[in-house]
């Protein structure tokens, strides 16, 4: 019985202290972003909406507020790193602005 217990609470222990050490940070997935549009954007937004010449967003930040926009608008509930991922589709996809290394993946040039 005190073996039992004696793992049990170092499992808790194990557990309480990978709580405690902050996550690092993950890179949008652009394919899971892609896949939420179509599934649930493509319906009313085509491509010209977003290759049109007069622009709303100027910059990453921005395309990310019209997507956060949008999530609340529509209800979607997706969270913040689905709306990462959604935002660096469209960034890949029809923007290309400079992308904030906490959104996307930082490939070593050597």
């Amino acid at each position: 019985m005190a073996r039992a217990f004696g793992i049990a609470a170092a499992g808790a222990l194990a557990c309480a202290a990978a709580l405690a050490v902050p996550l690092a940070a993950v890179p949008a997935d652009v394919s899971r972003g892609r896949a939420l549009y179509e599934l649930r954007c493509l319906g009313c937004h085509s491509e010209s909406v977003h290759a049109r010449a007069k622009r709303t967003a100027r910059d990453f930040d921005e395309v990310r507020r019209w997507v956060e926009r949008w999530n609340v608008s529509l209800s979607l509930a997706w969270s913040a790193e689905e709306v990462d991922d959604v935002t660096l589709h469209l960034n890949d996809a029809y923007y290309r602005y400079p992308c904030p290394p906490s959104a996307c993946k930082v490939v070593s040039q050597k």
